[in-house]
């Protein structure tokens, strides 16, 4: 479990620097220009990651794991468009960040209960104050 839970924190961490760096560019480039860059970026640095796992042969993944990774890429592309633009027209990141982490939260929750996922009490309550600050931070003046 900590080394699931590991892999996650390095993804959040991921997930924040991602934001950072996004706001400071938006500013200075066309948001679908931005989002393409990022996009071969990931794709480039993958592939070299993958490169060498192709030596014990190749690796087993289904249509249906293809289509879902890139209906990922898709959202990807979508947030990083999106995201983008806002940054441009000047939300602040300390605002957009928890806005997004917030909505993704939400969209996250609400489809691991459509696929079965259970809900206690205490994992509701904490999605709501996670929702209800990034509410207040929406809310907040620039």
């Amino acid at each position: 479990m900590l080394t699931r839970i590991a892999f996650v924190a390095v993804g959040a961490l991921g997930t924040g620097l991602w934001n950072v760096f996004i706001s400071a560019a938006s500013r200075q480039m066309h948001p679908l220009l931005g989002a393409l860059i990022t996009e071969i970026t990931a794709f480039s640095a993958g592939l070299l990651l993958f490169l060498p796992t192709l030596r014990a042969g190749r690796p087993e993944a289904s249509a249906k794991a293809v289509l879902l990774c890139a209906g990922a890429g898709l959202s990807v592309l979508l947030a990083d468009f999106f995201i983008l633009k806002a940054y441009k027209e000047g939300l602040p990141v300390s605002i957009g960040g928890p806005i997004i982490i917030g909505g993704s939260i939400l969209v996250v929750t609400l489809a691991g209960l459509f696929l079965g996922d259970r809900m206690s009490w205490l994992k509701a309550l904490s999605i709501l104050m996670i929702l209800c600050g990034a509410t207040i931070l929406a809310g907040q003046p620039r």
